[in-house]
């Protein structure tokens, strides 16, 4: 099971998260591109952080939308989408290179994450895949049952599900709002039980009955509060389950 995090999220003297502090729980990183957060200089930080730990790196790009950390759904065209992620992953990808290093996959971040997963069409998701392709077949992270996995399964590029240890489901492939008052799960305890079910093949729902998953990744997200101490218990988890 790998195990990722949404990394290099802070921006000149904004600072979002604990990339030093997560960094070596995980396997894998997603690092964001400039667009919802980080700067040229903390990309290039971050991945050299990676690279260190033997992390995995990944493009984490987003909607152009640092005001609202890319976290509101924008109407864009088709066109102009799959542009800007080809300029975002293509930078992160080459500043990995430069690093040594190579990019591995890519994850999209917040709204854009959900749009193209579950949006109205496939468009977006066959965005996200032209441009995987177009940059040496990366891996693509996304929901199971999403419009994500469907393309990337039909163009023959590289897809892994995802599950996430520190959010609500209310399917089994579907987040809670984060709306919601008991939507993010607080404590390193139901964080690290999330994660042995997922690991396990099921997910709580918040109706309180359990989903069958298959999920090959999980996540947890770097810029909340505490981050460290749960990205901790889900490695102390997914440690025992490999023992």
């Amino acid at each position: 099971m790998d195990f990722n995090a949404d990394l290099g999220e802070s921006w000149y003297q904004h600072r979002v998260g604990s990339d030093t502090g997560l960094m070596p729980f995980l396997d894998s990183c997603n690092i964001a591109c400039g667009f919802h957060g980080g700067d040229a200089l903390t990309m290039r930080r971050t991945i050299e952080l990676a690279l260190f730990h033997g992390v995995n790196v990944g493009a984490h790009p987003s909607y152009p939308d640092r005001e609202h950390f890319g976290r509101r759904k924008m109407d864009i065209p088709p066109e102009q989408l799959e542009a800007l992620l080809l300029y975002q992953v293509a930078a992160l990808q080459g500043m990995t290179a430069a690093a040594g290093g190579e990019l591995r996959h890519i994850k999209l971040h917040g709204a854009l994450y959900h749009h193209a997963a579950f949006g109205a069409d496939a468009m977006a998701a066959q965005s996200v895949v032209r441009v995987a392709r177009a940059l040496g077949k990366l891996t693509i992270y996304g929901p199971q049952g999403s419009h994500l996995e469907r393309e990337a399964l039909h163009a023959k590029v590289p897809f892994l599900a995802e599950g996430f240890v520190d959010r609500r489901y209310e399917a089994y492939n579907r987040l809670m709002p984060r709306k919601e008052k008991t939507a993010l799960l607080q404590s390193a305890g139901e964080c690290a039980d999330q994660a042995r079910d997922l690991i396990n093949g099921t997910v709580q729902l918040a109706s309180g009955q359990s989903a069958t998953v298959a999920v090959q990744t999980i996540c947890v997200h770097g810029d909340h509060r505490g981050c460290e101490e749960r990205a901790r218990a889900v490695r102390e988890v997914l440690d025992r389950t490999a023992a």
